[in-house]
């Protein structure tokens, strides 16, 4: 059929001009030239920038130039973008070092940043948990800054839980887990019980399950099973329902990577990590009622005074205020039983209620944040569980319908069943064998270390523990036999391989272990049994608890003394050692299990750090608590020869590596620390165990005595170590005795005026105690030859002269014995001594009796101390030893001289001699002895010098007056 043809009109071409019509009635247009005279008008507003204002007095600039109050002012604007930025400027601020200006303006800051933290924008809510995290330890910085707004803060905290968006809940979550990072006491004590409580409320919100949120809960087990559904069915869509069972299994058995936790399950995930900081900063923790808490928190106390170290009045490991102060907190913990008990006994259902979740698909699936958070879930149901003991250990029988009871029962059913404790992957057996896999056994044992103290809450409720379907006896027996035989095993197996040992979460897994063994080891009461059963539940009770201390005491020994586990074994011993020296353990410890225990305390003193030196100052106190009850045929043999091995290494301070050892022994040797590197009061604390040693080997002496030369130990731990082997000096040999404080008195000095003076005050120490040793004239003739020696060097400094005299002395006072024929008694000293000891006074004397002019500032100087106190005990010393030195003292002084000079020098001495009170007896007593060497001298030089004979005159007068006792002496 033909198109038909469409004719088509033509169009008409535009016109070049277009004339327009005028009608009738209406407005002639205008001109094309005609002027508009309509005016618009914009206002503009142009700000100020920031960078060009001055503000040179402000507190605080951002590097965008701007103050504190124009961020807070930011904080409220309507662009994100802009609150985003001002947050960051506020952590900025917090940054710097004039971060005081935040602590003084913390009202009107919190008011205004608070709201941040609610933001609608998920930017500015990342930007606000940030500036939170810094400003934190900023405001926390001042005495109670943060304290008068603790409620504030509480009620932001509930409005971020409670909040319609997921994202707000979130970053609440995370708000409150920095807050409980940095300073936990502000929702535990100052926000007050009732803010406590509505917070563990909002968390029991967030922990329950999705219909109570409005959001379909899935877990990715859930996710995983909905995945294998729909391939399923898919396949049978298209035909293949013919599949072999055998690849059927084959893919059952395969295992799959569970995917992240997402959605819901995630946010209570969150949730549950941030309530179980809130729990243990509450204080409930893993304590099994006050005994228990007690026994965990033992604090051995710091021991003030040398007489408090040596003379304990009882061997007490802590002091009474220890004991005062946790029976306080236990007070408290109970007085403060209220509305936040009963909110956190709510949270126990939902706790439960996830864990049946997690564990709705097969265990070997479960990923590593699964297991982290099931854990969260066991540790805060131990929590709540302990915070509510007094409630179950008086339910009656009537309250046993009481929801709380029942979920105690179903919790216990649900998750220390034989079937789910200990809780193990079915892999684990190959794990073991895999380097692969010891991480993931850390973990798993970290669970069940959990279990393991929620357990020993339960063994301490018989109320509940009657309500279980099987037999009181048998569910007792059953669980608390499954919770040692797990601590023992897990400990066997780390102790097979040292690779174990050395995987970074083994602390983690052996404090948990420790905990458990402390609670169990704590006597169960309560229980209500006769006092027969009593007495065979003991003897049981016993022989497990010596299995537990067996297998913590065979892993502690094999620990390296630098690792985190050997510090954490040492930590329980010393709490274990407290609690036996109170009495209140249930068997009294084997002495060779605590003999293993002390070795490893002195292994522990050659690796102490700074950071740890308060669990050294604890080992200390166990150790000498230990010493003083150690049973006579303990004090030798091996372990006690190592020990002293080992003290003596720790105070040796003179030892070098040697050419002989291996290198690695020199770097062991190098790496141990040593008594110098403590404070000067540890180094006072330490030296009393010196005190409690059972004996004294020579290489111990030695090291001590390196100690006493060093001049980087205390002059007070000194002292106290010469005054320790003094009173056990019937311990020691006398030879050794001897040459320790020999060699103490005559170590070397520094240059400096201090240090002399510490070593003087040390010598003077030494002498008192030759003194108190009561050696008569035995003194003299053992430190004869030593003196002489120490004698013979021609250059000697003011302090070396003054020690010799100070020993000399020492020999005089010794040695004198009473005369009744004779005014003063005579020291009975060997003829050598009084030969040496006046040969050196006169040396000393004419050095520095008279010294020239000199001025003010020379008189005044340390160095003109030093030499006076030098004269005044060599004074003290003739004036002393005046039978046997003063005659002798005399000749020699004035004894012929070649030189004029010389004998001037020397009758100026003389006449300073005579004109000082300390001698004014002895002059008088031998006046017509020293007249005799005066005429002597002026016979000898009658017409030499004027100046002799001026001064021969002078000593006359002298002698005269002080006959007739007009002499002023000074």
């Amino acid at each position: 059929m033909a198109r038909a043809a469409v004719a088509t009109k033509a169009k008409k071409k535009p016109a070049d001009f277009k004339r327009p019509k005028r009608k009738v009635g209406r407005r002639a247009p205008q001109a094309a030239n005609v002027t508009s005279v309509g005016i618009t008008s914009r206002r503009i507003n142009l700000l100020e920038q920031s960078v060009l204002q001055d503000k040179g007095g402000a507190a605080q600039l951002t590097h965008r130039n701007l103050t504190l109050p124009e961020l807070l002012q930011q904080l409220g604007h309507y662009n994100a973008h802009v609150r985003q930025r001002a947050l960051q400027g506020l952590r900025e601020l917090a940054g710097q070092e004039m971060a005081s200006n935040l602590r003084a303006n913390a009202g009107v800051l919190l008011e205004r940043f608070l709201p941040a933290l609610l933001d609608e924008e998920a930017v500015v809510r990342d930007a606000a948990v940030a500036a939170w995290r810094a400003l934190l330890p900023v405001l926390r910085a001042g005495e109670k800054t943060l304290a008068p707004f603790a409620k504030l803060v509480a009620v932001y905290f509930c409005s971020g839980l409670t909040h319609l968006q997921v994202g707000v809940r979130q970053d609440a979550l995370r708000a409150i887990g920095a807050l409980l990072d940095e300073a936990p006491e502000l929702l535990r004590v100052d926000a007050g019980r009732e803010a406590l409580a509505r917070l563990l409320e909002n968390f029991r919100d967030l922990l329950s399950a999705a219909q109570a949120q409005g959001i379909r809960m899935m877990n990715s087990y859930d996710l995983l099973a909905s995945v294998d559904g729909s391939g399923s069915s898919a396949k049978s869509q298209n035909g293949r329902k013919n599949q072999k069972p055998s690849q059927k299994s084959k893919q059952q058995k395969k295992l799959k990577k569970p995917k992240a936790p997402s959605g819901a399950l995630a946010l209570r995930f969150a949730a549950l990590k941030v309530l179980h900081k809130l729990l243990a900063s509450v204080g409930s923790g893993v304590r099994a009622g006050s005994n228990a808490g007690a026994a965990i928190g033992l604090r051995s106390a710091s021991v003030p005074t040398t007489k408090t170290l040596l003379l304990y009045p009882a061997p007490v490991l802590v002091a009474s205020g220890v004991s005062a102060s946790a029976s306080s907190t236990a007070s408290v913990a109970v007085g403060t039983t209220g509305s936040w008990q009963e909110k956190a006994r709510a949270l126990l259902p939902a706790l439960l209620e996830l864990w049946l979740e997690c564990l709705e698909g097969e265990t070997d699936a479960l990923s590593d944040g699964h297991v982290e958070h099931m854990m969260y879930i066991v540790e805060c149901a131990t929590a709540v569980m302990a915070a509510n003991t007094d409630r179950l250990l008086t339910v009656e029988e009537e309250s046993k319908g009481d929801e709380f009871f029942q979920t105690s029962v179903r919790l216990c059913d649900e998750l220390l069943a034989p079937e789910s404790f200990p809780m193990l992957p079915s892999a684990s057996a190959s794990l073991a064998a895999a380097t692969d896999g010891l991480g993931l056994l850390s973990r798993w044992h970290g669970m069940n270390a959990a279990l393991s103290k929620l357990a020993c809450v339960y063994l301490r409720l018989p109320s509940v523990l009657r309500c279980i379907k099987v037999g009181e006896a048998q569910q007792t027996e059953s669980l608390e036999h499954r919770v040692r035989s797990y601590v023992i095993s897990t400990l066997a197996k780390y102790q097979e391989s040292a690779e174990l040992r050395a995987v970074a979460s083994m602390q983690n897994v052996l404090q948990p272990l420790l905990e458990v063994v402390t609670l169990i080891l704590m006597p169960v009461q309560g229980h209500g049994e006769s006092s027969k059963d009593v007495g065979q539940a003991d003897n049981g009770a016993g022989d497990e608890q010596k299995l537990l201390l067996e297998a913590v005491t065979r892993f502690y020994v094999l620990c390296s003394p630098k690792s985190v586990s050997f510090r954490c074994c040492t930590a329980f011993v010393v709490d274990q050692l407290a609690v036996a020296m109170r009495g209140q353990q249930r068997q009294r410890l084997a002495w060779p299990l605590v003999m293993q225990w002390v070795v490893c305390f002195a292994d522990l003193l050659g690796q102490l750090e700074p950071q740890h030196m308060e669990l050294g100052r604890r080992s200390l106190l166990a150790l000498i608590s230990v010493l003083k009850q150690l049973p006579a045929e303990y004090t030798s043999g091996d372990q006690m020869d190592g020990v002293l091995t080992n003290l003596a290494s720790f105070f040796d301070l003179a030892a070098a590596p040697d050419a002989s050892m291996t290198e690695e022994d020199q770097q062991k040797m190098l790496a141990r620390t040593r008594f110098d590197a403590l404070g000067a009061a540890d180094q006072l604390a330490f030296v009393a165990l010196v005190y409690h040693l059972p004996r004294y080997p020579v290489a111990l002496l030695r090291a001590l005595t390196s100690c006493c030369k060093s001049a980087r130990i205390c002059n007070e731990a000194k002292s106290f170590l010469v005054d320790i082997l003094f009173q056990r000096r019937d311990a020691l040999d006398l030879a050794h005795l001897m040459s320790f404080l020999v060699s103490t008195a005559l170590a070397p000095v520094d240059a400096g005026a201090v240090q002399q003076q510490r070593q003087l005050e040390l010598v003077d120490h030494v002498c008192r105690t030759f003194l108190a040793m009561n050696l008569g004239n035995s003194l003299p003739r053992i430190l004869a030859p030593t003196l002489v020696k120490a004698q013979a060097r021609e250059v000697m400094t003011p302090v070396e002269l003054h020690t010799l005299v100070l020993l000399y002395r020492a020999c005089v006072c010794s040695a004198t014995l009473p005369n009744e024929e004779q005014q003063k008694p005579r020291s009975e000293i060997p003829a050598e001594m009084e030969r040496e000891l006046v040969g050196l006074s006169v040396k000393i004397l004419v050095a520095y009796a008279v010294t020239g002019p000199s001025s003010k500032e020379q008189k005044e100087s340390k160095q003109h101390e030093q030499e006076r106190r030098l004269v005044e005990i060599c004074l003290s010393t003739l004036a002393l030893g005046e039978t046997n030195l003063f005659a002798s003292f005399l000749d020699e002084l004035l004894a012929p001289q070649e030189q004029s000079t010389v004998l001037i020098h020397r009758l100026r001495v003389l006449q300073t001699l005579v004109r000082t009170a300390t001698l004014a007896e002895a002059f008088g007593r031998h006046q017509s002895h020293v007249a005799q060497l005066i005429q002597t001298v002026e016979k000898q030089h009658d017409a030499a010098s004027e100046e002799v004979a001026q001064l021969v005159r002078q000593l006359r007068g002298d002698l005269e007056l002080l006959a007739v006792g007009k002499l002023s002496t000074k």
